[in-house]
């Protein structure tokens, strides 16, 4: 299969959380066939990359350094951490991995300067079918055109109220969807492991899996075949 598939770790107090509907005051502890702890996680995950959301970095401006620091040293890590300045991209940078610039705290500045970054990737936060942002249309279309514009080139589409559901419907969801050639775009929230083979065949680049994952889904799916 030619789809990237990219394991999620939401973390937050520095621990592991399960992230469900983008409702954060409701996050217990994330129970996982790969581990309790973050770095036992990230260790045991059979995948080079890992999106990391560091949700006290989104919420509060305060990231867990230290922990992501272990991380990015154990994989190539995605990480969102809310930056909202040049100098949070420049830091975030230095610790080796790729900031992920999220619509629901970027300003459009900090996505055009982040634009000429190589492998710069934003998120497209969408709830309720609407786009958070203090700068993008509510449209998915039309905020998706407007990241292109400002030189995106890899995008994820984040449904924030399908995460942690398995809810799945993503074949709808990029059926809706028109992208350039030149955008890689990744689907995050809710996606199920028998959504894959249409994904890919739709022309997304790859998929944020992490409920899916850390139940043993796709290994499961894995052994049967």
């Amino acid at each position: 299969m030619r789809l990237s598939i990219i394991p999620v770790l939401d973390i937050m107090g520095c621990r592991a959380v399960h992230a469900v509907r983008g409702e954060r005051q409701n996050y217990g502890a994330l129970e996982s066939i790969y581990g309790s702890s973050p770095l036992e996680i990230a260790s045991n995950l059979p995948f080079p990359e890992l999106y990391v959301a560091d949700l006290d970095g989104i919420v509060h401006g305060k990231p867990c350094m230290h922990l992501l620091e272990e991380l990015c040293r154990i994989k190539h890590v995605l990480l969102d951490a809310g930056v909202k300045h040049a100098e949070e991209l420049e830091m975030f940078e230095r610790l080796g991995c790729t900031p992920v610039i999220g619509s629901e705290t970027a300003l459009r500045e900090l996505v055009q300067s982040a634009s000429s970054l190589h492998g710069a990737f934003f998120s497209l936060d969408v709830k309720n079918g609407r786009v958070l942002s203090p700068f993008l249309p509510e449209h998915p279309q039309q905020a998706l055109e407007e990241l292109e514009s400002l030189g995106a080139a890899n995008i994820i589409y984040l449904r924030l109220d399908s995460v942690g559901t398995l809810s799945g419907g993503w074949r709808e969801t990029l059926e809706g969807l028109d992208w350039s050639s030149r955008t890689k775009l990744y689907c995050g929230g809710g996606v199920r492991v028998e959504e894959l083979e249409a994904l890919e065949e739709l022309g997304a680049e790859g998929v944020l899996l992490g409920t899916a994952l850390h139940r043993g889904m796709l290994r499961y799916q894995h052994e049967k075949s």
